[in-house]
């Protein structure tokens, strides 16, 4: 057990850094691309709300599947 945690820690932080890095470059990206377009803005917020429509149904699955997990885990039924 000690084991899966100790893996899953240092997975979990593996993940972070490379999703800190990503909206890092994300962030610098945007503002690069602000600077150059003053219709970026009214673009990108289109782009995100379509986004989040399409991709909705997936991600309210699996935080659903996540969620569960971690009450399972929670309440002692895994272990």
């Amino acid at each position: 057990m000690k084991d899966a945690l100790l893996t899953l820690a240092k997975q979990n932080e593996t993940q972070y850094r490379m999703l800190s890095g990503m909206l890092n470059e994300l962030v610098a990206l945007r503002e690069t691309v602000r600077g150059l377009d003053p219709t970026f803005s009214d673009v990108l917020e289109g782009k995100r709300k379509r986004s989040q429509e399409d991709t909705k149904e997936v991600v309210t699955a699996t935080l659903g599947l996540l969620n569960q997990i971690i009450a399972r885990l929670g309440a002692g039924e895994v272990g």
